[in-house]
């Protein structure tokens, strides 16, 4: 069978449903559950279903191969399905859009198209337009927006609404890429979130532009929900549960509701700021997961370790962003010995390059003085908190409870010295030697203007200021 005959008896098969439907709307039960139970038993869906098959294998489009008991292509119209996609309303309508037809084809049979991820973002951002950074999209998606992505656009107005209230509302923005190693498939009976309490360890798929937003302003930036999408056919949130709406009024009368965002909030000069630090640093962080303008990547393994550090300490630093409030601070008491020790270890992660280096805790607060500290008072000052630290961590691993004594401040200050490691390392490159640059810089203060001093604040100088780290600009 050729594609265009598949094609043609999909749409001849839809078009009879559609004229059953029509002659029989009068005795399609009221209740919409038995009514698709009715329209699922007939033999004109059932052909819809059949043709589908044949038009998705001609499309190679979204094989099952159940052991080989129900190897079937596409998707099929089931009682569930009529429902949630607004197919039933549809069908009890007295005429049917024209680009119905098409688009119910569409979600049945493919032809395969790119997916995409999209996350929304606890931060309020008055974005106009887009702005890439990192490979991905920071955007504020409008209402036509969501509507073109939703399964079956022309029956909508009649379908679940898969986005969550807020994102629906308005305001919020999104970070979204088109993904190639999403497939078609049908949506998750259960939710695919269950999947992430089992995880080894977390995984964020926005991680890199998420980092640098949180480098770019001292106040934490999650990750809300998080989607996987083909466009018209599938929106399902595989995590998270989006913002919620709280109540707001200018003039303590009227009301309305808004998303209820985290402490991230900028006016429009300030977005312009963080906008600006990301355009400079996403080149400098792709570098790390690329190798791009390295004269050609001439040590591979190295750049490929170099970007794991990096990649499992951002995630460790970000996994920890839900349980922070404003400035980095600790949102309850009882999370701040966890936390130390977690930011211990996305600390040690980054300044640990080999295993067979001992004495951790030394060499770890040692290299991070020695890196991010802009004076002597101050990296005494840092040698001795993170010192502080892995006696914390200590503590935690052996199952002790450690004492109060520095949990209130360790943790805030561990969260601006990881922020500056970030920033620094970013700069200066995969292929910088962290161990040897870092370990020569404490007895040669020519080494650490050369390597470190030097080369960051080039790149420092061109970055706008922002609170909480403007002291810090210049070395």
């Amino acid at each position: 069978m050729t594609d265009s005959s598949a094609e043609l008896d999909l749409m001849s098969s839809i078009a009879s449903l559609i004229d059953r439907a029509g002659s029989m709307r009068d005795q399609l039960a009221a209740d919409d559950v038995v009514a698709a139970k009715q329209i699922a038993g007939w033999p004109e869906t059932q052909a819809v279903n059949a043709a589908a098959g044949v038009a998705a294998r001609t499309n190679r489009y979204l094989h099952y191969d159940d052991d080989a008991v129900d190897d079937h292509w596409g998707r099929r119209l089931t009682r569930s399905t009529l429902r949630a996609l607004g197919v039933l309303a549809m069908l009890r309508r007295p005429e049917v859009p024209a680009q119905f037809p098409a688009d119910l084809a569409a979600y049945l049979t493919g032809p395969p198209i790119q997916s995409e991820r999209l996350v929304v973002i606890d931060a309020r951002m008055p974005m106009q337009g887009s702005h890439e950074i990192c490979g991905w999209q920071l955007t504020e998606p409008t209402a036509a927006d969501l509507d073109a992505m939703v399964p079956l656009p022309s029956s909508s107005l009649f379908a679940a609404d898969p986005w969550d209230p807020a994102l629906r509302l308005g305001g919020c923005c999104v970070l979204r890429q088109g993904s190639d190693d999403l497939e078609a498939r049908n949506p998750s009976m259960w939710g695919t979130a269950l999947q992430s309490l089992f995880e080894p360890e977390l995984v964020i798929p926005a991680w890199q532009p998420l980092l640098l937003l949180n480098l770019a302003q001292s106040e934490r930036v999650i990750i809300a929900a998080e989607y996987e999408i083909e466009p018209g056919r599938m929106v399902e949130r595989v995590r998270g549960t989006g913002l919620d709406l709280m109540p707001a009024t200018s003039d303590g009368i009227d009301e309305w509701e808004e998303p209820g965002w985290g402490p991230c909030r900028l006016d429009e000069e300030e977005l312009a700021d963080v906008l600006t630090f990301t355009g400079i640093m996403s080149p400098l962080l792709q570098q790390w997961l690329t190798g791009e303008n390295l004269a050609n990547n001439p040590q591979p393994k190295a750049l490929k370790k170099a970007s794991e550090r990096l990649r499992r300490s951002a995630h460790r630093f970000l996994g920890l962003g839900s349980r922070l409030g404003s400035d980095g601070d600790v949102l309850y008491a009882r999370d701040r010995a966890e936390i130390i020790f977690w930011y211990v270890s996305a600390l040690e992660n980054l300044m640990i390059t080999d295993s067979s280096d001992g004495e951790l805790s030394r060499r770890v607060s040692q290299r991070t003085a020695v890196l991010i500290g802009t004076d002597d008072n101050e990296r005494l000052e840092i040698r001795r908190a993170i010192t502080q630290a892995y006696g914390i961590r200590s503590k935690v691993a052996h199952g002790d409870v450690p004492p109060e004594t520095h949990l209130q401040t360790l943790p805030k200050q561990l969260h601006g010295y990881l922020r500056r490691a970030f920033r620094d390392l970013i700069i200066l490159g995969p292929l910088f030697d962290v161990a040897a640059v870092c370990d020569d810089a404490l007895l040669s203060a020519a080494v650490r203007e050369q390597f470190i001093a030097d080369p960051v604040g080039q790149v420092i100088d061109r970055l706008p200021e922002e609170p909480g780290m403007a002291a810090r600009r210049r070395r």
